[in-house]
């Protein structure tokens, strides 16, 4: 891979120059690898060398050169495939292990071990498109070939991927309720809809509840909820000294993506059940308060 081209479309207000170019060149992966690119002076901005303290304005060029995929770390671990063609492939993250990043235990490592596309732009192996939070369970896309990473990582920015998670939070939240409280002053919108309700001795509600980011902040669900009063079980670090579930991880599953394919056009939808213990636990709850 030579080089890619990026354009800047759209610049939500407080955008940081590092985020934006992991975000627009997903093959860096991290922050640490934006940063490599700028000190090589492989990350160019409207045809000059790019600096960490750039400011980026709408209309701006970014190109890199010479991007090629850091080498894949061995981590045997083999993950749930919900979904996967020549194109791209869906699988189902386990809690405890992060999409990608400079650590062993990741998804895209886990994968690395696949046989490349057939496809003529085959990347040497499955990279993620997004990402979900290290304790959060649940559906991660990855493309497997050039074009399809650059159209799903599109797709990303402009809003076209639909995600919908599902959470067991503590009270009993409105039936519906969207919340558009600022996160280090970006943009942030979520909106949620409560599907059961169960009393509770010891916590007086939990419920189960499905959550659509509109936007995408780091850790914009868990913050969200926890500022409406509504903590996710198992969030010990929102919980701010509140009591909650612990031992049994975050409450928290990705359990939807609705997106365009990238070769064909055609509507993907997926879904899957969140885990078992989320029921398990709402049940426990209601038969210990009746």
């Amino acid at each position: 891979m030579a080089k890619q081209k990026h354009t800047v479309r759209q610049l939500p207000k407080g955008t940081n120059f590092i985020d934006y170019c992991r975000r627009a060149f997903p093959l860096l992966g991290s922050k640490t690898a934006v940063k490599k690119a700028v000190a090589g002076q492989r990350l160019l901005r409207n045809g000059r060398p790019a600096r960490l303290t750039d400011l980026l304005q709408k209309g701006d060029r970014l190109e890199l050169k010479g991007a090629g995929l850091p080498k894949a770390r061995k981590f045997d671990k083999e993950l749930p495939v919900v979904l996967q063609d020549d194109h791209l492939i869906i699988v189902n993250k386990p809690a405890g292990i992060a999409v990608n990043g400079n650590r062993v235990q990741t998804v895209e490592n886990a994968l690395a071990g696949l046989p490349p596309s057939p496809e003529a732009d085959a990347l040497p192996r499955p990279v993620a498109v997004h990402r979900i939070d290290l304790p959060t369970k649940g559906l991660v896309l990855l493309a497997k070939t050039k074009s399809a990473l650059m159209a799903l990582s599109q797709a990303f920015e402009d809003n076209e991927v639909d995600k919908a998670y599902q959470a067991v939070v503590h009270g009993q939240p409105p039936p519906q309720l969207t919340v558009d409280t600022p996160i280090d002053g970006k943009e942030a919108i979520t909106k949620v809809e409560t599907l059961r309700t169960v009393p509770s001795h010891v916590f007086g509600h939990l419920s189960l509840v499905e959550l659509k980011p509109i936007t995408g902040r780091t850790h914009q669900l868990r913050i969200h909820l926890q500022q409406q009063g509504h903590l996710i079980v198992g969030d010990k670090a929102y919980a701010k000294g509140q009591k909650t579930i612990l031992g049994k991880g975050l409450f928290l599953c990705a359990c939807a993506l609705s997106f365009a394919h990238p070769a064909t056009g055609k509507g993907i939808n997926v879904r899957i059940d969140p885990p078992r213990r989320f029921g398990k636990t709402l049940d426990r709850e209601e038969r210990r308060s009746s």
